[in-house]
Order: C-alpha cells, then structure tokens, then sequence
C-alpha cells in the first residue's frame, strides 16, 4: 500500500506531510502569517486568499522541492471537472531532481498544525537524517512512509504478541483494511493506530495475569498513556476505559488511586497542556481548504457562545447528524483508501463477522460487566467529544449538522470493541478457537485483497497484478 496509493492522495497526506517536516526542523508549533502584512505570499493571494477566508494563515517555511512535489502531483492529477482520478506513474520520473535543499517557501497547512510530535515520530527521525544527507524529496517520502509503515507493523504484531487471549480476532481489527491503507500514509493516524492497539493488549495482558501491577508495569502504562494524550485530542479519553480494564489489578484502597492517577494523570496533563498552548494558532481550516463557492463562516469563539447560549442544543445536532446519515459512516470505518472508501456492504460484512466471532468466542470469559459498561460509555464519549469537536473547529456558526466528520476517526479505537464484546454471548453460541481462526484469517485476507485491488483499479485503471510493477518500475 506503501507504494501502490500515490503520493498525496492520503487523506490530507500532504499536510501531514509538511507538519512532520517542520518539527523535524525543531519548530514546535506552526507559523502565524498575517496576509495584510504579506499580500505577496501565494497563501496569500486569490483564490486561496478571499472572503470569509482568515487574514491569519498557518503554516511554515518548508523547502520549495518537497512543496513542489506535492503541488505538481496534486494539479497534474486531480480534475477540475471532478471526474476519476488517473494516476500516471510516469510523474515520479519528472520529479526526481526535487532536492530538500535550497531555497524555501511559506507553505499553509491549517489542518494539521495543530498535530503534536507524538503522532510524526517516524517521519521526523526520517526527514532529520534525509535533511542530514542531502537525500531527494521523492525518496525521502516514500522512505517516511515506508518506515512509518514498518512501526506501525511493528506496534500491531507485538501487540498481537502480548495478548493473552483473542490473539486472532486482535489481528482481525488491527489489520482492518483502513488500518492498511493508513497504516503507510503519511499521517497522523499511522503511530495512533499502533500504540493504541498495543496500549489496549498490555492492559488486557496485565489485567488476565492477575496481581497488583508492578511500579515498571505502572511507568509502561503511563508512558503508553503519555503518548496517547500527546495525540488527537478525543483519544485522551479512552485512558478511562484501559484503567477499566486493569482496575482489579490496581489493587485496593489508597494504592489503587495513586496508581490509577499516576497512569492517567501524565497524559491528561500532557493532553491537556497542548491543546490549551496550541489553541492561539488555531485558524478556521475549512475556511482555506474548500473553495469559494463551499467555504462557510467559521469561529471557535461565536460557535462555542452558541452552544454555550443554548445549552441543549447540542443533543438536537447530534441526532439531526446522525438522522441524516452524516456522523457513522461504517464504510470509512472498515474500508477507507485515500479520500474514497470500499463499497459499503464490505463494511457491513466486516463489522457483523467481527461482532459475531467475538460475542461467540469460546476463549475465555471477557471481561465483567462493568468493566464493559465503562469501555462502551468511553466509545460513546469519544464519538461525541470528536463530534463536538467538528462542530466547534469545521462546520458553520449555528448550523444544524455537524460537517467533518470521517469513519476513520473510529477506526482508531476499533480494537477497544474487542474487550467490549469479547464472551458476551458464549453461554447461547460458542465458536471453538479452529473456527474463530480461520474465519479471521480468511475475512483479513478477502478484505486486504479486495482493497488492493480497488486501489489498484481506481487510481492506475489497471488489473491488480501489474499496479506495483509500473510503479516500481518508475521509482527503481
């Protein structure tokens, strides 16, 4: 997938892209440029600078060459007509000669300068040695992912390691093909997707041993608990339902509070810390990234004194969202590649397999009802704070839905439903383990193939077989 989906057409990968290179130059949080004071910036110029778009732009000073590479791409490619996309291979070749030295220029990417290091830490360690060896810009970023890739293979394959029980439905949710196409992109989803799913496998493997966690086990959880604080901000919550589920463990009376808030506390802290220091160079993104004719007025400030003004308005968003189909998107959640999605019966099959395995798992008994109580509260929460969240930074003051939403967002935390409902219904239907495992293998394997090939015929127009040949050929 690494090399099959072209470059820059991950979701938002070329602004993923420059975010990983600027903290990779040690700048922590992004450039605020005032347009009246820089009319000459092209960031600043029609069509990208006109009405209801901010005077403000964030972004940074990035090398011409990498802004190049992503900039030809994206016009040689994407049709203005909005027909299907049709990637030509041939392009790399032109862009070979794009060297990350040189001179430099403002390059605006509003929606990702928000992002902390936590989520590039690959990309940054690849970027820093390609700037130290003067290394091409195509190479370096197809090296950022590919590196990014392997961690988060990795991450995935020690987290199904470590698991003590429901090893091949662990694999089954970790290798969903959204994970897949994700998991090589440049973005900020890539480490998100392993260090949760290895975050949640610890904390399943510590609560089976049974015992008081050790102080080490205590400063592992609250590093991994560090690091996902550190991320997209509604991923803070689900701290709650991995204490949950290690809370027996914690052990009794006051040593059980101050190991749990010696867990949480770091990456509430953390969490919280970033997103108030990061909040002032916050720029209404949806406002610069859409066209004229689709862009809406946006303020953090005027929607938060909406919803503050009307405090029940919330509820009545949320359905109206989710009645009209806009705040679950199931194919997203199983298939995403690119800015496209499988079709969506994939994704209903996915999720109803997946379902049934584990309500039927013959592995154990899951984990006591409370424990599952809070771990679907925690998934609920999730899906409202990133709703609110949407509402408060992508959709128009006092709107009635909430724009921005994507499926991905919950894919990031998919494999919290295997705890969920691990067992649950072992006492009606059971599944031996032979069942279970070839059952998982056999939906991984349909639905890696089925994305593969879709990748390959939606962008090359091309039969499966051949797709990493041409574009191998190109870049070896």
């Amino acid at each position: 997938m690494a090399l099959v989906v072209p470059l820059g057409f991950g979701p938002d990968e070329t602004q993923h892209a420059f975010r990983a290179y600027q903290l990779a130059l040690g700048n922590l949080f992004p450039q605020l440029v005032n347009c009246v004071a820089h009319p000459h910036l092209a960031s600043c110029r029609p069509p990208l600078h006109a009405r209801l778009v901010p005077h403000r732009r964030a972004g940074g000073a990035l090398p011409y060459g990498l802004v190049h590479v992503f900039d030809y791409l994206y016009r040689r490619e994407h049709k203005p007509s909005g027909g299907p996309t049709r990637f030509g291979p041939r392009a790399y070749a032109t862009l070979a000669g794009a060297s990350l030295g040189g001179r430099t220029t403002f390059a605006h990417f509003e929606n990702t300068a928000l992002y902390s290091p936590a989520n590039y830490i690959p990309q940054i360690v690849v970027f820093w040695i390609a700037r130290l060896v003067g290394a091409p810009a195509l190479a370096t970023m197809f090296a950022a992912r590919l590196v990014g890739g392997l961690v988060w293979a990795a991450l995935v394959s020690a987290a199904v390691a470590i698991v003590p029980r429901w090893k091949w439905l662990l694999s089954l949710a970790v290798l969903v093909p959204t994970a897949l196409a994700q998991g090589s992109d440049i973005s900020a989803d890539s480490l998100t997707l392993g260090v949760v799913a290895l975050t949640t496998a610890y904390a399943l493997a510590l609560a089976d041993r049974g015992g008081v966690l050790r102080r080490r086990e205590v400063a592992a959880l609250a590093l991994l608990g560090l690091v996902i604080g550190l991320m997209k901000f509604p991923l803070l919550l689900i701290l709650a339902a991995l204490l949950a589920l290690v809370w027996r463990a914690l052990g009794g009376g006051r040593g059980r509070w101050l190991r749990a808030a010696a867990i949480a506390a770091p990456g509430v802290l953390a969490g919280v810390w970033w997103d108030l220091a990061a909040d002032s160079y916050f720029v209404p993104y949806r406002d610069v990234v859409y066209r004229v004719g689709q862009r809406i007025a946006i303020s953090e400030p005027r929607q938060l004194h909406h919803l503050i003004s009307e405090p029940y308005v919330m509820a009545s968003i949320v359905w109206n969202t989710l009645a009209h189909g806009h705040l679950l998107y199931i194919d997203e959640v199983v298939g995403q590649v690119g800015q496209n999605s499988l079709p969506g019966a994939l994704g209903i099959v996915w999720l109803a397999v997946f379902a049934l395995l584990a309500l039927a798992s013959g592995e154990g008994g899951g984990p006591p009802g409370r424990v599952r109580a809070w771990i679907g509260g925690t998934l609920l929460a999730y899906l409202l704070a990133t709703a609110v969240a949407l509402y408060v930074t992508w959709s128009a003051v006092g709107a009635s839905q909430i724009s921005g939403m994507h499926g991905r967002y919950l894919t990031l935390v998919l494999v919290l439903a295997l705890p969920l409902l691990a067992g649950a219904g072992a006492r009606r239907f059971t599944l031996g383990p032979r069942t279970t495992r070839w059952a998982a293998v056999a939906l991984s394997a349909v639905s890696a193939g089925w994305l593969y090939a879709y990748t390959s015929v939606h962008y090359y127009d091309a039969a499966p077989w051949t797709a990493v040949a041409r574009v191998g050929s190109v870049l070896f």
